[in-house]
């Protein structure tokens, strides 16, 4: 008696119509077109399972490669990107701005330089019990600024440094809206959205945070003085024409008119941030 091949699974690309296992939203091709999970009714092995997870890793590796090398290198390309309507072909702007400060601040943490205790400062950590401070109405805070210098010279302010670190990361997520709000002023005319400057500036520190991390890794090694201030030169012309380059290839005007923007944000961003970073510092010392 002949022996009959059991029945092939049916095709997906034959079941348009049917419901989506996850959300049950009636689908009209390989994937739901609301959640976007693969309509797939065959059984899994385990080489399904590794086809798909290779395929998924792929997939994501592609698009950080995709995201990160114009983030790098081409100033405004992904904004512009963004409102073209390109999106998914490259990383979410705040989830790359998420990432990158993640892998700055971690990698600040963990390369970052620290004086060891000495006696000094023992002897230091003593006159600790001798600060005051002559800030009107400040008078309260002598005690927690005691106990912040005390700790700051038991551990040659590594646990206080830290946390200078992670507050400052908080406050990018007020000093961002804030520029926004400043270039929204300084680009009236003609008329943009509140979003075009918020995504830029988002995108340029995701790629300042990448470009400090490049340069923490590249010359922690180094201890030449002279190779250093090199490095450190070169990286703070390519960063200032990369900004600039960005600003005019997002709002696309004058050279010169694009120049005074520039400038007048940069005093604004310096200020701003100084301001901000003594706040932090004060508030770190301060905060229990």
């Amino acid at each position: 008696m002949q022996e009959v091949a059991p029945p092939a699974p049916p095709d997906v690309s034959d079941r348009a119509g049917t419901p989506c296992a996850n959300c049950g939203t009636i689908t009209a091709g390989n994937f739901c077109s609301h959640c976007g999970q693969r309509l797939d009714i065959q059984l899994h092995s385990v080489g399904h399972f590794l086809r798909d997870a290779t395929e998924v890793m792929t997939h994501a590796d592609a698009r950080v490669w995709r995201t990160l090398l114009p983030l790098l290198t081409r100033p405004g390309f992904l904004t512009r990107e963004y409102f073209a309507g390109r999106r998914a072909r490259y990383l979410q702007p705040f989830r790359l701005y998420l990432i990158l400060s993640v892998v700055f601040f971690l990698l600040s943490a963990l390369l970052g330089h620290h004086r060891e205790i000495t006696q000094a400062g023992a002897e230091a950590q003593r006159s600790c019990a001798n600060l005051h401070t002559d800030l009107p109405g400040a008078r309260w805070l002598e005690p927690r600024f005691i106990l912040t210098c005390k700790r700051i010279m038991a551990d040659g302010g590594r646990a206080f440094e830290q946390t200078v670190v992670h507050n400052l990361g908080r406050a990018m997520f007020l000093f961002l809206p804030l520029l926004a709000g400043l270039m929204k002023l300084l680009y009236w005319r003609p008329r943009r959205y509140y979003l075009e400057h918020l995504l830029l500036l988002i995108h340029n520190h995701a790629f300042v945070f990448l470009l400090l991390s490049i340069f923490m890794v590249a010359t922690h090694w180094v201890s030449s003085t002279g190779w250093n201030t090199l490095f450190s030169l070169l990286l703070f012309l390519y960063l200032t024409r990369y900004l600039y380059r960005s600003m005019t290839a997002v709002y696309v005007q004058a050279g010169w008119l694009t120049f005074l923007k520039f400038l007048v944000l940069g005093f604004a961003y310096v200020l701003c941030g100084l301001i901000m970073l003594l706040a932090v510092t004060l508030f770190s010392a301060v905060a229990p």
